[in-house]
């Protein structure tokens, strides 16, 4: 059936069952008038009063029910015209239809109630109210604070010694005196009675290497300040982020040309690895030999105290299992005291040495300041920029205290050979 037919179904059967009852009252009450009518005549309330009185008293009772039963059925009768009005005002076709047959089913409990007299039932016919209901609500939960973007943990930066400068009259340049080992000769021997000493050669030479700059800016307008506060507090801890991950780049990486510094893996000597006939040889392998080459030459000054890889490496490294599926580096194993993670490190590539000889001069931390450039004054604009001074030097006397190894796979597959 459609929801027209079911509407009217249900109310010429609701018409149906006031007729029933109403016609069930009736016989009732004829059938209970003389039983009524002995109940009242023995009550000690009635006592001397006539028969007429008596018929009275149950005449009263049932016209009471009889007028509750009129009752009952105009208010059915006056929801029914309700309803039937609803649809006639309703304008939407049927799916508005559906909705109303819809309510007056989901209240069929309290329909029943009316019908059944109950006292003080009663019904409210609305429509369903969704969050919809309200065109265009201002109302809205904002969480506090603003994320962080990514950014490449601090490592090899937290290892080395940090040398504050101040501001002064250095010229911007560290200057240092460093042994010359290229004619530097070490001639100590054994003599014979009589015989001539040997002479060395000790030659110094002096160096001097300038501060680099790092740094970043950002145009900004004045209305974002005025209108953003929140993303505005940002901006400076964002400049501030992106000088600091290229600072810890170029600590790893730069080549030293032009206005950049010169980087660890530029400073240092390459590892030359010699087959060695390891079985299955692995990355601890090739730590413990490059290790050795340090510490043959200089075990005296030089105790190699780290060996930085990146993550994609340090896990080729932990993971090694034996053939019983048992890890070979458990963390109780001493390889990890001088693992440091450092993911600016590149794939395949390794660097061990003394930490206590590499050292970062810096000229205060990073600066924040703002300023406006060029027509920046009449666009209401402002530059935000953020720079650091710094350089990161290993002296050449102490470079042979650090070895890297670009190209693992093929270096272990020498050791192997």
């Amino acid at each position: 059936m459609t929801p027209d037919q079911r509407d009217i179904y249900a109310e010429q059967k609701r018409a149906f069952e006031l007729e029933s009852t109403k016609k069930m009252i009736a016989d009732a009450i004829k059938e209970r008038f003389p039983t009524r009518f002995q109940e009242l005549k023995a009550d000690p309330a009635n006592v001397g009063k006539s028969d007429a009185e008596i018929n009275a008293l149950v005449k009263a009772e049932n016209d009471a029910e009889v007028e509750a039963a009129k009752t009952r059925k105009a208010e059915f009768e006056a929801l029914k015209e309700d309803v039937q009005q609803i649809k006639e005002q309703t304008t939407g076709g049927a799916a508005k239809g559906i909705k109303i047959a819809d309510e007056v089913k989901s209240r069929k409990e309290e329909l029943k109630t009316i019908m059944k007299g109950a006292p003080g039932a009663e019904v409210t016919m609305k429509a369903t109210v969704a969050r919809s209901s309200i065109a265009t609500n201002p109302n809205q939960m904002v969480i506090p604070g603003i994320g962080q973007l990514l950014r490449i943990a601090r490592a090899l930066y937290d290892v080395f010694r940090k040398v504050n400068l101040p501001v002064g009259s250095h010229n911007g340049t560290i200057k240092y005196i460093d042994w010359d080992e290229t004619t530097t000769v070490k001639a100590a021997a054994a003599i014979a009675e009589g015989g001539t000493f040997p002479e060395s050669t000790a030659t110094f030479k002096g160096y001097s290497v300038d501060l680099k700059k790092v740094g970043d800016s950002l145009p900004v307008n004045e209305e974002f300040f005025e209108d953003e506060a929140n993303a505005a507090a940002e901006l400076d801890r964002f400049l501030d982020n992106n000088v600091e991950s290229a600072i810890d780049t170029a600590i790893v990486n730069a080549d030293g040309t032009g206005d950049t510094m010169t980087g660890l893996l530029a400073s240092i000597p390459a590892f030359t690895p010699a087959a060695s006939g390891i079985a299955d040889a692995n990355i601890y392998d090739l730590i413990t030999k490059v290790k050795g080459v340090i510490t043959t030459a200089g075990g005296n000054k030089y105790k190699p105290d780290f060996a930085a890889m990146n993550n994609n490496t340090i896990n080729k490294l932990l993971l090694k299992k034996d053939a019983n599926y048992q890890y070979l580096f458990p963390p109780t194993h001493p390889i990890y005291s001088m693992i440091v993670e450092d993911n600016n490190v590149a794939d395949d590539t390794l660097v061990v040495g003394d930490g206590r000889y590499a050292t970062i001069y810096e000229l205060g931390g990073v600066t924040l300041s703002k300023g406006v450039v060029n027509t920046q004054f009449v666009k209401d604009q402002i530059t935000l920029k953020a720079r650091k001074r710094l350089l990161f030097l290993i002296r050449n006397s102490d470079k042979s205290g650090f070895r890297k190894v670009v190209g693992i796979d093929a270096a272990l597959a020498t050791l192997a050979s």
